[in-house]
C-alpha cells in the first residue's frame, strides 16, 4: 500500500443546533488494512498497563483500556495516512467554525468490541474528538449534549473507512452494542487537544502548529 493518502469523499461539514459534524472518507481497502493491524496488535495492546479508571472495563474494551498506554501511529507506517486524513478533515472543521490553526497534539487508540461489548456514555474535555470507522457498519454513536440520553440526540451511522470528527467539550456519546459473531467492531478514535492540554501520562504527538 502506498503511504501517501487519498480520500475518496472529501470533508464535509453537517451541523446540528451550534454542533458541527465533519465527516471525511477513505477507501474501503485501507479500513480492511486499519482493520487486519488491529486484530494483529491486539495481544501487544492488552499487554500494556490500563489506564486509570478503566480497571472494571479492561475485559470488554480491551484496547481501549490501555488508551494512554500507546498511540496507533506508533504501531505501523500504515496508520499515517489516517493521520493525514485526520488533520484535513479538521482543518475543514475549524475553516466551517471561522477558527484558525492552533498548536494542538493528538493522541489515537483503538476500540475492539465483540458482541454484546459497547462504550457506555462519556464526554471529553478536549476542543475536537474524532474516530475512523475500520468495521463499524451496522453500529451508530449516539451524541448528545446531556449526561443521559435524550430526544435532542444525533445519531452518526458508521460507513467503512468513514473519518469523523466534532467538538469535544459538553458532547457525550456512547456506542450501540455489538452483534456481528463473525467479525469485531473496530473503529480508531482519537482527541484533538490544546498545547497546555499535554501531559506526561499519555502518549500525545504534535498535530498542527
Amino acid at each position: 500500500m502506498e503511504l501517501s493518502y487519498k480520500l475518496v469523499q472529501e470533508p464535509r461539514v453537517e451541523w446540528n443546533g451550534k454542533r458541527p459534524f465533519a465527516y471525511a472518507r477513505m477507501s474501503d481497502e485501507y479500513a480492511a488494512i486499519l482493520e487486519d493491524l488491529a486484530l494483529r496488535k491486539e495481544a501487544e495492546i492488552r499487554a500494556l498497563p490500563v489506564s486509570k479508571g478503566w480497571e472494571r472495563g479492561a475485559e470488554s474494551n480491551p484496547t481501549t483500556a490501555r488508551f494512554s498506554s500507546y498511540s496507533v501511529f506508533h504501531l505501523s507506517p500504515h496508520t499515517l495516512p489516517l493521520f493525514f486524513a485526520v488533520r484535513e478533515t479538521y482543518r475543514h472543521l475549524l475553516e466551517a467554525m471561522g477558527e484558525r490553526p492552533a498548536p494542538r497534539f493528538i493522541q489515537c487508540w483503538y476500540n475492539i468490541h465483540r458482541v454484546g461489548h459497547s462504550i457506555p456514555r462519556h464526554a471529553h474535555t478536549y476542543p475536537f474528538i474524532g474516530v475512523f470507522s475500520a468495521n463499524a457498519q451496522g453500529s451508530v454513536t449516539r451524541y448528545g449534549e446531556t449526561r443521559e440520553d435524550s430526544a435532542g440526540d444525533v445519531f452518526v451511522e458508521h460507513a467503512p473507512g468513514q473519518v469523523f470528527i466534532t467538538t469535544g467539550p459538553g458532547h457525550y456519546h456512547t456506542t450501540s452494542s455489538w452483534h456481528d459473531e463473525q467479525r469485531p467492531r473496530i473503529t480508531y478514535a482519537f482527541d484533538i487537544i490544546d498545547a497546555d492540554q499535554w501531559k506526561p501520562t499519555q502518549v500525545f504527538l504534535p498535530f498542527d502548529a
